[in-house]
């Protein structure tokens, strides 16, 4: 964590105007960083109101569709596996026979019902119903993906919310700060001490800056969409800004037990795996087919002489002469091997996406943390002398226009690298924990 040193660069910076530092501890326990669009509401034009990642989550998971289609599908899945068990149904079947030659004891002819039913000896089924319990496995795993994927969707688009909002406070910070240098340089030019050239400077930089917290308003509002499609149809209970300390970095575990959670615990890799292991039950499925059982047929007969009756029994048996099952095996242990290289594709895929993800998580937080460490955000006494410089004639519009712009710019950067950081922090988690970006 870097809450010490943003602790004490971002107090200096907020002494100007009065802002409440980003990283000083409020007496009623909350995080850090919520003050910056706290102390300003009215002035930045924020909502207000705040909700916590929890429950925006939790909306997430009570309304989006997509976890009641997963669901529906996992239903489907289970009603698969009853399907696979089940034998064929038996056959009933009737008969009618008449002769038409020498029929003087056959006026009507003779009548004969039955029954066949195809018995499955082989074990067919069960090795069926294998398969389809493997497949409702990977199911599973794939509707954890898919709530896992939302999830990280909806904490990337709260923190992305987040740092809009600390940005639309930034702007009119600088704004208000503008305003006061164009009262100054204003002053300068009526007594005569500044050319007409300082005012019509001074208003583009005003006009710049306005332009400005105009973007950052509209990027709150596409931050606070992305929200809103993240979360689902309960957005709408979300009322306000995220409870989200911006600057609050995580640091994350050693890269050998991320690497080893990843292929534990990732929904994705137990999906396929698990659709491997049907590939090979195929297999046996396949050879098991080519002679499943026999048919079984009873029946009775009314026969041609009144009051005749009788009963019969027959049994077919399936000759494997054209198809023995030289295209199905084959095919069946193919697609168990294509299964197999895709999980170990996806597996190799996974370690070296945590890996990156790794790397580049480790390198923004340090990013950070050095920014933090030159202290180029502590331009406050920057700020007053190129105004009191101005006020003496001894620098130029151009130099006081600087000052407040490298001010703001340099606390725009300690935001842009704390939500780099956070962004990163959660790609790798979600490498960890879900790794692939699209549904199933």
């Amino acid at each position: 964590m870097y809450r010490s040193s943003l602790q004490v660069s971002l107090i200096c910076l907020c002494l100007a105007t009065g802002a409440p530092a980003l990283a000083q501890p409020g007496s009623d326990g909350r995080v850090p960083g919520h003050a910056l669009w706290e102390s300003k509401v009215q002035a930045a034009d924020l909502p207000t109101g705040r909700f916590s990642l929890n429950q925006a989550t939790d909306a997430m998971r009570h309304g989006h569709l997509l976890l009641r289609a997963a669901k529906a599908n996992l239903r489907a899945a289970a009603a698969d596996v009853v399907g696979a068990g089940l034998w064929t149904n038996p056959v009933a079947d009737a008969s009618y026979g008449r002769s038409f030659s020498n029929a003087q004891n056959d006026p009507f002819g003779s009548v004969g019902v039955g029954v066949t039913q195809f018995l499955e000896t082989s074990g067919a089924p069960d090795a069926r119903r294998s398969v389809a319990k493997l497949s409702e496995k990977a199911v599973e795993s794939d509707n954890e993906l898919t709530l896992r994927l939302l999830a990280f969707d909806v904490e990337s688009a709260c923190v992305a919310l987040a740092a809009s909002a600390v940005k639309v406070q930034l702007y009119a910070e600088a704004n208000a700060e503008l305003d006061r240098a164009n009262q100054i340089v204003s002053a300068r030019v009526r007594a005569g001490a500044a050319p007409q050239y300082d005012a019509s400077r001074i208003a583009v930089a005003v006009a710049q800056a306005r332009a400005a917290l105009a973007d950052a308003h509209a990027d709150l509002s596409q931050a606070r969409g992305d929200l809103d499609v993240a979360v689902g149809p309960d957005a709408t209970q979300l009322q306000g800004l995220p409870d989200i300390d911006l600057f609050e970095i995580a640091t994350p575990a050693a890269l050998v037990s991320l690497t080893d959670e990843a292929q534990r615990t990732r929904p994705d890799l137990i999906a396929i795996r698990e659709r491997a292991k049907a590939a090979e039950a195929q297999v046996t499925v396949a050879r098991r087919n080519v002679m499943p059982g026999f048919s079984l047929r009873g029946g009775v007969y009314f026969g041609t002489t009144p009051g005749e009756f009788g009963g019969t029994v027959g049994v077919g048996v399936p000759l494997p002469v054209i198809d023995h099952g030289q295209g199905a095996v084959s095919a069946a242990l193919a697609r168990a091997e294509v299964a197999n290289a895709f999980a170990d594709a996806l597996t190799l895929q996974a370690l070296q996406r945590v890996a990156a993800s790794y790397e580049e998580t480790q390198r923004r937080r340090e990013n950070f943390r050095q920014y933090q460490e030159t202290g180029v955000t502590l331009s406050h006494g920057m700020v007053q002398e190129a105004e009191a410089g101005y006020r003496a004639g001894k620098l130029s519009v151009l130099e006081l226009v600087d000052a407040y712009v490298a001010k703001r710019d340099a606390r725009l950067r300690a935001i842009e690298l704390a939500n780099d950081a956070r962004l990163a922090e959660i790609r790798l988690r979600r490498a960890v924990q879900a790794g692939s970006s699209s549904f199933q």
